[in-house]
């Protein structure tokens, strides 16, 4: 059940990437075009270049969609490594000042490890720009004040991966809320239908679908009540996820049915699956002292017209297999 969010999240990462090479643009271009006023379109270079060299090689990054968390961490390095030079060719406080820009804009991945990166590498270039540019910059900060820019840097990164982490948990709890069943925690539609469209995105070999109907749920629901009903589905959803392997998306769609999402794989794959969903319900469940047992219906279709597939054609072509295999 993990992969779906796992998927999820590399989407989200890739997003972000997206969202902070536009923000990066934006005060590009404010920033060349200031300066060319002020001082002539000769100020802008040598930086200009490595910024030109840089945005190429991460637009190419995104376009391939080259794994984002690396992105990630090739972009915020980029971003020290162009004020580093920006500092070195023209070491003017403004453009040290910006350079804490990059601290707060590395946060929107609500990611602590990217967040502390961002924070030591702000702290090193205050400490370089103290040592190497100090008339320049600093020209009336003494060493007994030096040490308040230190503790800003790590006052601002320490509230940036405080806020983060109350970010991420309230985060975790609304994507359980809206891509998981909240009785048995298999995937809803919601995230079924993501990580298809993300199988699309990524141009999978061949998906397919396997449409699970409960045998007896009825009556189990009839004869013990729906308590029983409930813990029953509960064990049944932890038996199949169970046999299944870590790029399988369980997800139920309602009631006692059930839908898993396969890709990259070949026509004898599923119906293996389907065998070890077999004998993985063939033990009754015991539930407060009674033994209770269900089979399962089991049908399924696949594609390796990834592109062309429709994620509603597939549940009901695995739902007619379905109803043949109970018919028989």
């Amino acid at each position: 059940m993990g992969n779906g969010t796992a998927m999820i999240n590399q989407e989200f990462f890739h997003r972000r990437n997206v969202t902070l090479v536009t923000l990066i643009s934006a005060y590009f271009i404010i920033q060349i075009t200031i300066n060319s006023f002020i001082e002539g379109i000769a100020s802008i270079f040598p930086p200009a270049f490595l910024f030109a060299g840089f945005y190429l090689i991460v637009i190419l990054l995104l376009h391939k969609k080259v794994n984002p968390k690396l992105t990630m961490y090739v972009l915020v390095s980029f971003m020290y490594i162009y004020f580093y030079v920006l500092l070195t060719d023209s070491p003017y406080l403004v453009n040290y000042l910006f350079m804490w820009l990059a601290l707060p804009l590395s946060a929107i991945y609500q990611n602590i490890r990217v967040v502390l990166v961002a924070g030591v590498a702000s702290i090193l270039l205050t400490v370089y720009s103290y040592i190497y540019l100090h008339q320049e910059i600093f020209p009336n900060v003494g060493k007994e004040d030096f040490v308040y820019l230190i503790l800003f840097g790590i006052f601002i990164t320490s509230f940036l991966v405080l806020f983060i982490q109350k970010v991420r948990q309230a985060n975790g709890k609304l994507q359980e809320i809206a891509y998981r069943d909240p009785l048995t925690g298999a995937a809803n539609r919601l995230l079924l239908k993501e990580k298809f469209n993300q199988l699309k995105d990524e141009n999978a070999s061949s998906i397919a679908m396997l449409f699970i109907d409960l045998n007896g749920f009825k009556s189990v629901n009839d004869t013990y009540g729906h308590e029983v009903g409930d813990r029953l589905l509960e064990m049944v959803v932890a038996r199949i996820d169970g046999v299944l392997r870590g790029t399988d998306l369980l997800c139920r769609l309602g009631g006692d049915e059930f839908v898993i999402l396969l890709s990259n794989v070949n026509r004898p794959v599923p119906e293996a699956i389907a065998t070890r969903i077999h004998h993985a319900l063939e033990e009754p469940m015991e539930i407060d002292e009674q033994l209770v047992h269900v089979t399962a219906s089991i049908g399924g279709s696949f594609t390796t017209e990834v592109m062309q597939a429709d994620l509603e054609t597939m549940i009901r072509e695995a739902d007619k297999a379905m109803y043949q295999a109970k018919g028989k």
